[in-house]
Order: structure tokens, then C-alpha cells, then sequence
């Protein structure tokens, strides 16, 4: 009962997305960790936090990769 979500409301909803990557965080494995979060207006709608499937060779294409699957989700979002 302490605790809880505040929506506000906005004058201007925007859809706004973050995304970030863990770079080989893993070590038996070494694969990337990626994860994105999107929200409209003060809500979140849609997020993801999960192994990439391959492995990157680079912490740049592993971001690359991160970026591909989080644009791919906010294209469907709008």
C-alpha cells in the first residue's frame, strides 16, 4: 500500500526507446546480453532482456546487434 506507479499525463505523447548491451558478459558461453525498454508517454509498453544468439566478435557488434532487434521492435510499435 506504500508503494505504487504514477502515470502522468503529458501534453505530447512520445513513443521514446532505450537500449543498451552487455558485452560477452557470460564466460562459458560468450555471448552478448541485449535488452531494450520502449514507453508511451510515462508507461512502459514493450521490453526484452535476453542472450543474442550468436557470438560477437566486438562490443560494436554486439551493440549492433542490440540496436537491430530494438529498432525492429519500435518500427512495430509505430
Amino acid at each position: 500500500m506504500d508503494y505504487g506507479i504514477l502515470y502522468k499525463s503529458a501534453p505530447r505523447i512520445r513513443l521514446e526507446g532505450y537500449t543498451d548491451v552487455d558485452w560477452a558478459d557470460y564466460k562459458a558461453d560468450r555471448r552478448s546480453t541485449s535488452g531494450f525498454i520502449y514507453s508511451l508517454g510515462s508507461v512502459a509498453i514493450s521490453w526484452s532482456s535476453k542472450k543474442q544468439s550468436t557470438v560477437a566478435l566486438s562490443s560494436t557488434k554486439a551493440q549492433y546487434k542490440g540496436v537491430v532487434v530494438a529498432t525492429c521492435e519500435g518500427m512495430w510499435l509505430k
